[in-house]
């Protein structure tokens, strides 16, 4: 291994700072479990960048008391931790992609992630997975962004990295965004330790309605029980979904009159994000000036205008076979999102989050400010402007004159970019199996639930599923309870078909049974999917070059720690079993 692999060192800490409180308008003292490293002095972890070929190392030192016997048996205690690196397709063993592993208080563990020379290059993440203790280390903002770099050129035979389209020839690179959002799921406790959560007086108040959970002059709000989340708690709470460690920060960097990425990832535990922007009015009130139960009447008022439009080109990291015109990046936890946007007049952006409570829009909150600078830079089409910029860009970086013109071609038929799509679609005969798996919720008399994978709760360490490498097998995904993100570790699946309880095809536009949290996912490849519920998700996926022990889960990050969640074995051709892989 040579000295220019990346490397990195990361420590676990308890951290005391302050979080702002839009409730209160206050900023509150808490101490948390923190990712602690290079340049990392907010509740996020060190940004990592990589590229294929290279051998990512990443040190981490558990610097976390241990735990107490009293703190273990209430589930009060979460310092034993892990790291998964979130859609990358490596290996689940050894000292990689390994969630098997427990790094201890005082111990340390160094990772090496060996990135493979086919790798797409795209926007990923990186969180602990440590089964039990996920949601309230996730919770405390214990998440970073991954971004795999790149800039091959696509030949004859194999795709390349879009990145190149984005360095035009002449003229200024594309800037950058990477949006790592949050829930800090914070609570202040009474002598008795209970949660300081009030109560609306009203019986039928919706989880939204209640007070936002209290934190007192003296108070230092901590994530120390299980009672902080799950579905209600984490809607009652009134936490927001803060962006790169910070609740509504103002984000500064972007230039009118050049095409803006935005990396967006979601490492929150339960609202979707779908963020829209729209330009803030000059005169506005500042928006710390207003208090949380009064921002929706400030959007109104000071949000105006149409929304920037956004092009979507990626979903979780990969390349899409064509570019979405949109108006909302749509994400639930766990997925993310990659767009472009172009700014023509300088200023203040809202970015607005229309949230949800089981998927029912009814609220808005505003995300953060983007401040615009430079000289207004109008253009009649922004859309046309972006495919001359991505030609001119192709016509300047790739030498072969046939595949310049096929590139070229595919732009100008609907900003396509089947020359930068590293996955192609399972075709019916390479298919050599089958799989299904439904997520559920048993409801119990006594007012609990069990949660599972096909009526199984999950058991650390046990093999639920066994695969064979090399195969491609379609998967029907379902939920009898409830609407969760499914995610699956190492390989990535491609979207066949999505439809409801009634067998309808919920993704075309214009039908009655469109949803368009489902709108350009047929055929696309991704790592994370919502299942609501009673629909049925038929997916595809090929097992490449890795055996190992993984799992497929939930990515509500209570659920998975409560039960939703499967253990898989990837065994090579002709081995009927396997031992127990080292950890």
């Amino acid at each position: 291994m040579n000295a220019e692999q990346p490397s990195y060192e990361v420590s676990v800490e308890r951290v005391q700072d302050e979080v702002y409180n839009p409730w209160t308008r206050q900023m509150d003292t808490v101490e948390l479990r923190a990712f602690r490293g290079e340049g990392v002095d907010r509740f996020i972890a060190p940004e990592m960048r990589v590229s294929p070929g290279e051998v990512l190392r990443l040190g981490v030192q558990n610097n976390l008391p241990p735990c107490e016997p009293d703190e273990i048996q209430r589930h009060e205690c979460f310092n034993s931790t892990n790291i998964h690196t979130h859609g990358l397709w490596v290996s689940p063993g050894g000292n990689s992609d390994n969630v098997m592993v427990s790094i201890n208080p005082g111990q340390r563990f160094d990772y090496e992630f060996a990135i493979p020379e086919d790798h797409p290059a795209g926007t990923f993440w990186y969180h602990p997975h440590m089964h039990g203790a996920t949601s309230a280390q996730l919770g405390s903002g214990m998440a970073g962004a991954l971004i795999i770099e790149g800039d091959r050129i696509p030949t004859r035979t194999s795709p390349g990295d879009v990145d190149i389209l984005f360095s035009p020839g002449s003229g200024q690179s594309f800037a950058e965004q990477v949006l790592v959002f949050s829930q800090i799921q914070y609570g202040c406790f009474d002598e008795d330790r209970r949660l300081k959560a009030p109560r609306s007086p009203d019986p039928e108040a919706r989880p939204w309605e209640h007070p936002a959970w209290a934190c007192d002059t003296g108070d230092v709000g901590q994530v120390e029980s299980w009672r902080q989340f799950g579905p209600t708690n984490e809607f009652t709470s009134g936490r927001f979904l803060g962006i790169n460690g910070e609740i509504q920060p103002t984000l500064s960097g972007i230039e009118t009159g050049r095409f803006q990425r935005f990396r967006m990832i979601h490492a929150g535990l339960r609202r979707s994000v779908k963020m829209s922007i729209r330009r803030l009015a000059d005169g506005a009130p500042d928006l710390r000036g207003v208090p949380a139960q009064g921002h929706r009447a400030w959007i109104a008022e000071y949000c105006i205008g149409e929304p920037v439009e956004q092009f979507h080109f990626a979903d979780d990291g990969l390349t899409r076979e064509a570019i979405r015109r949109v108006d909302v990046a749509n994400m639930y936890p766990g997925a993310r999102f990659d767009a472009l946007a172009y700014f023509e007049q300088p200023g203040s952006y809202c970015m607005i989050n229309d949230q949800a409570w089981r998927m029912v829009p009814d609220d808005h909150r505003v995300l953060g400010i983007l401040e615009v600078t430079g000289e207004a830079a109008p253009v009649a089409d922004v859309a046309g402007h972006l495919l001359e910029t991505l030609t001119a860009a192709a016509q300047a970086k790739i030498a072969d004159g046939e595949v310049r013109a096929r590139v070229v071609d595919g732009l100008s038929n609907g900003l396509q970019l089947g020359a930068f799509a590293w996955h192609s679609p399972v075709l019916d005969e390479e298919l050599t199996g089958s799989q299904n798996a439904t997520m559920s919720i048993a409801q119990l008399e006594d007012g609990g639930a069990v949660l599972s994978f096909d009526g199984s709760p999950y058991v650390h360490g046990r093999i639920d599923r066994t695969l064979t490498l090399g195969d491609a097998e379609e998967w029907e995904i379902t939920s009898d309870g409830g609407s969760h993100p499914f995610h699956i570790h190492v390989n990535p699946f491609q979207i066949i078909s999505i439809r409801d309880e009634d067998g309808r095809d919920v993704t075309v536009e214009g039908s009655e049974a469109f949803d368009p949290d489902y709108a350009g996912m047929i055929g696309g490849w991704r790592d994370t999917v919502i299942v609501k519920n009673g629909h049925r998700i038929t997916m595809r996926t090929r097992y490449r070059r890795f055996i190992g022990d993984f799992v497929m889960h939930c990515h509500f990050a209570s659920h998975g720690d409560e039960g939703m969640m499967q253990g898989i074995r990837m065994i090579m051709p002709g081995t009927g079993a396997m031992p127990d892989m080292a950890h």
